[in-house]
């Protein structure tokens, strides 16, 4: 039904840094202080929060986006792009089930602001010095992060496609397809995935092999061609 991820690719068994301190230490930095009402109930759904959280983290460990990269000496530039990412991992599945149940997609990303962990005004600020050619201090810094909520929306809804497409690139459609539907969908997974103390994800073999081909349905095909677009 669908294709396969190949053989190089990290296995749907294999977390990426299983009890890494430092992925454990950039993870609280990203989202320490997020409200309870950044996963508002349009995006959980019928699902279980905290397996869509399980899932955010999973799969922000598996991205590219969590590696060092040129501005990560700065404290202030890493979390914000940790974070961002985080809000883009919510925004892709809020997305995804959105289709997969036949429901508009939400037209707009978030304020991340609002909905996610509180920025401070020298985080927004760097979200703009990484996006813009620009220094908005040259502009005056006082009340400007305020007026970004367009800024921060836009970009948080690019980030939330080029999310996807790294996420799908770097796990195979298929595992990614998997994981998403079983948000939704536990009643797919096998009854050991859901024993207590087990790790929701990443999910078995088994258990993906079942979800891509075992329960056939035009609200997979929609889904599956939207995420694979």
């Amino acid at each position: 039904m669908f294709s396969h991820p190949p053989t190089d690719r990290p296995g749907p068994s294999e977390p990426v840094v299983p009890g890494d301190p430092a992925l454990d230490e950039r993870w609280r930095a990203a989202t320490a202080g997020w409200r309870p009402s950044s996963i508002r109930p349009s995006t959980i759904r019928s699902g279980d929060p905290d397996r869509t959280r399980a899932w955010v983290r999973h799969a922000w460990e598996g991205l590219d986006g969590p590696a060092a990269g040129p501005e990560d000496d700065d404290a202030v530039g890493r979390r914000v792009r940790d974070l961002m990412t985080v809000a883009a991992l919510f925004v892709l599945q809020e997305r995804f089930l959105a289709v997969a149940a036949g429901e508009p997609v939400p037209s707009e990303a978030p304020d991340p602001r609002r909905d996610g962990a509180p920025l401070g005004e020298d985080e927004v600020l760097a979200v703009v010095r990484q996006t813009w050619e620009i220094d908005p201090a040259e502009e005056g810094t006082e009340g400007f992060a305020a007026e970004l909520a367009g800024f921060l929306q836009d970009h948080l809804d690019e980030l939330a496609e080029e999310v996807r497409e790294r996420l799908v690139d770097r796990r195979g459609p298929t595992q990614v397809f998997a994981e998403l539907w079983s948000l939704e969908h536990v009643d797919e997974l096998e009854p050991a995935a859901e024993q207590d103390g087990a790790p929701p994800f990443p999910l078995s073999t088994d258990d993906i092999a079942w979800i891509v081909s075992g329960v056939p349905g035009p609200e997979k095909h929609t889904a599956w061609e939207w995420l694979t677009r």
